[in-house]
């Protein structure tokens, strides 16, 4: 098969650089003069009819490039004269083709371009060996810019990787426009990406049957999957869904219509004892088989931390634990094949733990080992290929609840794990992003690191010169404006590598969030760490006006550097907000003069209207990117950041001393000396009500699992878990309108709380009563509530960690008017997981690093 640009002209200008991402294997320029692509050249090809579009793709990319009409088309039936390109190849690389030609991946994915006697040739066996061709050709002449000119040269490339992915996370909050994962897939194969996963499509599919779960999240229809897939197809990119089938199913557990699939009420993990599943499992996927053709379908199958602790445990005692996950496995690999999937590929870190697993499952399952570390040695890859299993590697690109990737982090992570796993003899690499906590990052950014692991796919060895290599990076992506874009991202790396924002990467966002005045005391201002911030500020300044000037040249790749110049100044306010924090938190409003709090009211209030002017840019950054659901629990948060801002504006101006933002409720839960599995407790307290009730409104935060009664009737529940994944983790705190259960008098409120994981069963409650009289009955957790085990009539004093945001983070007070709960960080329930995971001996010490959390100021 071949495509043959004839008709060249000569070109005297002599390129400087020849470029090429991902690098070819064999490459060598042969002198001579330049070429040029004229409107008098033209096309001839042999390709087959349903590759033919291919020529119209390069046809484009020529009128794109400055040619004044589509040159002119002939398919030829002859065979190209190869004798003239073959003896070039076998001159500069000798006895490379006999090598390559039993090769499989050279065969299906090789091909060879020369540039060469006033014609360029791109010969290969498969149309996606002509696109891969054309892709190298058209980085070539991209790369000089409008002229269609190139160095006379000869290529012989192929991939040593045959499957070279990404997986895009579209479920945790930014579900993506149809239109940008198509940009995604035009750009990534470019770069000869050949796979595409989307995560996780068990809730982000529009099932038939379970409305529930998937509206108000962006779901995908069957419509726009298809209209994706076709796409991508010619593209030569497979779009393979990852649907979890055992564990973080939490989005889909959080709802009562589905607990019984579960553990237990928003469980992480299904029940694996419950014959039901898989019938839900057969119906969900056989849906989705209608609609994806891919031979691959990937189960997930990771982090099940859930299995066990639950409905499931005596069919789990009975059957032994590796036993229930190997007949789980078999029953999920049925299934899979029952609906025409070829290869199954599942996760690695729970099934390398159990030997019978690795031995009796089937043999033609890819095992995905995902590894997100920067060790240069990974020894279970050993371990799973020791099992005869094919193996495709997973690093990611550290995007994960950052402002930006983890720049140095992702490329070290990237190189070892693709390195160390090609030595090995892997399948092929999927390199991941995350969003975890409600997928903030603005999706754009991910790029970059898919790029990188495109380069490391391609050729799966160190890249020999970081420097280099996204120099030409942002060359392709940004042309002749680039190196000042390129300023930036190493800005930005150099900003994460040197930690200038004084503050880890993974918690800038609970820092960036956190109320700005939450606490006056002397270790809260020497926490608030603000060194060389006000030289930081002026050197970001510098690049966003620089990165403006270009902006308005940029005839490509607009959304991306509009989303760089977001990054500097979210950061940019980032330091201001800490500045400013530090400053007001020190000033004695008594004392301070006229003049000066007039100028202290000032700065508050510009950073106020920064603010919303950064939150209108996120939202229509995230807006042409993303579908808006999802969005408006983000919003929020810069929401309360502004009121917050708004609240100090008004104290300043009244001259008000600092007062607490934090709700008064504390932390409460019941000691016991002998920790199980799963605990049931009740807490207990009497508020009486001496006059008629205007309103009436409580927040609960529950310790996994929580029953909110009133005067013994049954309000609701809350389910309060530490969750990547979106439902919980916009759920995780409940408001309550209880006025109709309330009566003059004494009235009984009681929390059943069951803590299915094991932790400590801790319950925070907030109330409010308004009085007809206007007068405010405040009600809250603290030591003055009674707890009591389940099944016991003895009541007695419950243990406290105090009040936020001792344990929990800051939790300002809601809006119950509005129905707005407590602003709250993702660690809200942190503790209470972490508690579970440890060991009886060890839960005094864990005890013991919260008080000194709580001592020093740490959480936010």
């Amino acid at each position: 098969m071949f495509l043959c640009i004839e008709n060249l002209i000569p070109f005297d200008e002599i390129l400087e650089e020849i470029t090429i991402v991902p690098n070819p294997q064999n490459f060598k320029l042969i002198g001579g003069n330049s070429l040029k692509i004229s409107e008098t050249s033209s096309i001839s090809h042999n390709l087959t009819d349903n590759a033919e579009y291919l020529i119209e793709y390069v046809s484009d990319f020529f009128l794109e490039k400055g040619l004044a009409s589509k040159l002119e088309v002939r398919k030829d039936t002859q065979e190209l004269k190869k004798n003239v390109i073959f003896d070039l190849c076998e001159k500069y690389f000798p006895n490379k083709l006999e090598h390559l030609d039993n090769q499989e991946v050279f065969k299906t994915q090789g091909y060879i371009l020369s540039i060469y006697d006033n014609n360029i040739n791109i010969i290969g066996d498969t149309p996606q060996s002509i696109f891969y061709g054309m892709q190298s050709l058209m980085q070539i002449l991209d790369y000089h810019n409008q002229q269609l000119i190139s160095s006379q040269l000869i290529i012989i490339d192929y991939p040593l990787l045959k499957i070279r992915g990404i997986s895009d996370d579209i479920s945790r909050g930014q579900a993506a426009k149809l239109e940008n994962l198509k940009e995604f897939i035009q750009r990534l194969s470019k770069y000869k990406i050949n796979q595409y996963y989307l995560v996780y499509m068990q809730d982000m599919y529009q099932f038939k049957n379970h409305r529930e779960i998937w509206e108000g999240r962006g779901a995908y229809s069957k419509e726009e999957l298809r209209d994706l897939i076709d796409y991508a197809r010619k593209h030569f990119i497979d779009i393979i869904p990852i649907f979890q089938t055992i564990g973080h199913w939490d989005n889909i557990l959080y709802y009562e219509n589905y607990w019984n699939y579960g553990e237990f009420p928003g469980s992480n993990s299904l029940s694996i004892g419950n014959e039901e599943i898989y019938d839900l499992l057969d119906e969900m996927i056989g849906e989705l088989s209608e609609i994806f053709d891919s031979k691959y379908f990937h189960i997930a199958a990771d982090e099940s931390w859930d299995v066990g602790k639950g409905k499931s445990k005596v069919y789990i005692e009975r059957m032994g634990l590796d036993n229930a996950y190997l007949a789980h496995y078999q029953r999920v690999y049925e299934i899979v094949k029952k609906h025409g999937f070829e290869k199954m590929i599942m996760y690695h870190d729970i099934l390398y733990k159990h030997e019978t697993v690795l031995k009796n499952l089937p043999k033609d399952i890819i095992i995905m080992y995902w590894k997100y570390n920067l060790k240069e040695t990974h020894p279970l890859i050993d371990l799973i290929k020791s099992h005869n299993f094919p193996v495709l590697v997973s690093p990611s690109i550290w995007d994960y609840n950052r402002i930006f990737p983890s720049i140095s982090h992702f490329e070290r992570n990237i190189n070892n794990v693709i390195t160390y796993g090609y030595s090995k003899g892997i399948e092929g690499v999927v390199t991941s992003c995350w969003g975890d906590y409600k997928n903030k990052e603005l999706r754009e950014n991910r790029i970059f690191g898919f790029i990188y692991s495109a380069e490391l796919a391609w050729n799966p060895r160190n890249v020999e010169n970081p420097i280099i290599f996204w120099r030409v990076i942002f060359k392709h992506l940004f042309g002749e404006n680039s190196d000042s874009i390129l300023k930036v991202f190493n800005k930005i790396r150099e900003i994460q590598d040197k930690k200038k924002l004084r503050v880890r990467q993974m918690f800038y966002y609970n820092h960036f969030f956190s109320h700005p005045y939450r606490k006056n005391t002397k270790r809260f201002r020497r926490n608030l760490r603000i060194s060389r911030f006000d030289t930081l500020i002026v050197e970001i300044d510098n690049m966003i006006k620089n990165c403006r000037i270009v902006l308005d040249d940029l005839d490509k790749n607009q959304l991306l550097l509009e989303s760089l110049i977001f990054i500097l100044n979210h950061m940019k306010f980032y330091c201001s907000k800490r500045i400013n924090s530090k400053k007001i938190i020190e000033i004695n409003v008594k004392r301070i003069n006229k003049k000066l709090l007039a100028i202290m009211i000032k700065e508050v209030e510009q950073l106020r209207e920064r603010l919303k002017i950064l939150l209108l840019e996120y939202e229509k950054l995230w807006l042409k990117m993303a579908k808006p659901d999802g969005f408006k629990s983000l919003k929020q948060q810069y929401v309360w950041l502004i009121q917050f801002y708004d609240e100090k504006i008004k104290d300043l101006m009244e001259r008000r001393e600092w007062k607490n933002p934090n709700i008064p409720s504390e932390s409460i839960y019941i000691k016991e000396k002998k920790n199980k599995a799963l605990n049931t407790f009740l807490f207990k307290k009497s508020i009486d009500v001496k006059e008629g009730i205007k309103s009436a409104y409580i927040q609960v935060i529950a310790g996994t699992f929580c029953e909110v009664f009133i005067n013994e009737s049954l309000r609701g529940n809350v389910i309060t878990r530490h969750s990547l994944n979106y439902v919980l983790q916009d759920n995780n705190i409940q408001i309550f309108d209880i006025k109709h259960l309330l009566q003059k008098g004494e009235n009984t409120i009681i929390l059943r709380n069951t803590d299915y994981i094991g932790g400590l069963g801790i319950v925070n409650l907030y109330g409010e009563i308004k009085l007809e009289s206007g007068e405010i009955i405040q009600i809250k957790t603290d030591k003055s509530w009674l707890g009591s085990k389940e099944n016991s009539e003895e009541w007695k004093k419950v243990n406290s960690f105090g009040s936020p945001p001792k344990l929990t983070g800051g939790l300002n007070y809601p809006d119950f008017e509005n129905g707005l709960h407590s602003k709250e960080n993702e660690y809200v329930a942190s503790f209470n997981t972490i508690y579970s995971k440890v060991s009886s001996k060890f839960r005094w010490l864990i005890k013991i690093l919260i008080k000194m959390f709580n001592r020093y100021d740490i959480l936010e």
